[in-house]
């Protein structure tokens, strides 16, 4: 009986949703952390100066470097607490690109235990471009920075006070800046902490939320089931989930990971026979291939089985583009005869898969 009530307490534990994650996901936002480990992010840089205790990412500064989000994104609405160590040094990144030093072509948001000084390097400041209208920082206590990015129109609250709002057409030192990069939480050197990082990606709507398949047809399509923390495991019993209503234009955006000899796909505009379908799989080739029209990658960009890829399909005309984690993969392909318009699925192949995430923009 001890036993029985042991699996039962368990397995409620194993349910139990953050309270930032399951608050974020309530207003829109795309949660980027989920309270335990650094899933969907990845350091650029000594990666043992990261770790996460209490709920909280923590950055020992004993290295150097960044922390990388695992998507990019162009335009948002982004939100992170912090709390700086005395007389320490660190920064926001966004728009930013997987190099060393991602503020020299993209934007930094600057954290500095400095006092309170206003400058185009003290705290708040976009680094080297824009010293902030107040220095709102209080030391050893949590901080929030609010970052707004919309085509080149940047504004940055600083403790819910509006420190910056620049349009970059008309400022010389943000153009020729990208419009689309990485989220990133820099590692200067000192100890540094970050909690509740969230974004609302502009234009986007949830295809799977995490809570419900409300936007799918469900009725004859097997069994799909919803896991906890917002997972949708296919068990391989039953058929394509397709979605509710039609799509013309679209970028969608989507976390999947399959088991050893796992296949599945994406079908794009109601293509039933899977001929314009984005392959998920392990052939050597590697994910992305537009099956029905022999398009190949031009690389593998496949994470190792079992762990989670982020794909991107962008479809404009009877053109195609896929970005597997990190790349394009393939770009403007295009796909003769593909309908201009119809639903989307996930494909049935007879074997487990998973998916998170799962959202969509109409262009």
């Amino acid at each position: 009986m001890k036993e029985g009530l042991l699996f039962f307490v368990l397995l409620a534990l194993t349910v139990i949703v953050p309270a930032g994650v399951a608050e974020a996901r309530d207003q829109g936002f795309f949660p980027l952390f989920n309270g335990r480990d650094l899933d969907g992010w990845e350091v650029i840089g000594d990666a043992e100066a990261w770790s996460v205790k209490d709920g909280v990412i923590v950055c020992s500064g004993k290295g150097g470097g960044w922390l990388k989000s695992k998507w990019e994104y162009d335009d948002f609405i982004f939100k992170v607490e912090w709390r700086i160590s005395k007389g320490g040094n660190s920064g926001v990144f966004f728009r930013a690109e997987a190099v060393p030093d991602p503020w020299v072509r993209g934007f930094e948001v600057q954290i500095l235990d400095d006092g309170g000084t206003v400058g185009k390097t003290n705290c708040g400041a976009l680094y080297g471009i824009a010293a902030p209208l107040k220095n709102l920082i209080r030391p050893g206590e949590w901080n929030e920075y609010e970052i707004r990015a919309i085509g080149s129109h940047i504004q940055v609250y600083f403790n819910g006070v509006l420190v910056h709002d620049i349009k970059g057409d008309n400022l010389p030192e943000v153009k020729g800046r990208p419009l689309r990069g990485y989220i990133g939480l820099q590692d200067h050197g000192n100890y540094v902490e970050f909690r509740n990082p969230r974004i609302l990606e502009v234009g986007y709507t949830w295809l799977f939320n995490g809570k419900d398949l409300s936007a799918w047809q469900t009725e004859g399509a097997g069994e799909w089931r919803i896991l906890p923390e917002g997972v949708l495991h296919y068990t391989g019993r039953g058929t394509h989930l397709w979605t509710k209503e039609s799509y013309g234009d679209f970028d969608l955006k989507l976390e999947w990971k399959i088991e050893k000899g796992g296949d599945s796909g994406i079908y794009l505009r109601g293509d039933k026979q899977g001929r314009a379908q984005a392959n998920i799989w392990e052939h050597e080739m590697g994910s992305g291939q537009i099956w029905g029209y022999d398009i190949r990658p031009k690389e593998r960009r496949d994470a190792p089985t079992g762990q989670w890829n982020y794909m991107e399909i962008r479809m404009v005309g009877r053109r195609v583009s896929v970005w597997l984690n990190g790349a394009w993969v393939i770009k403007d392909a295009e796909l003769p005869d593909v309908a201009l318009e119809g639903p989307i699925a996930l494909q049935h192949h007879g074997t487990p898969l998973w998916f998170r995430n799962i959202r969509i923009k109409r262009l």
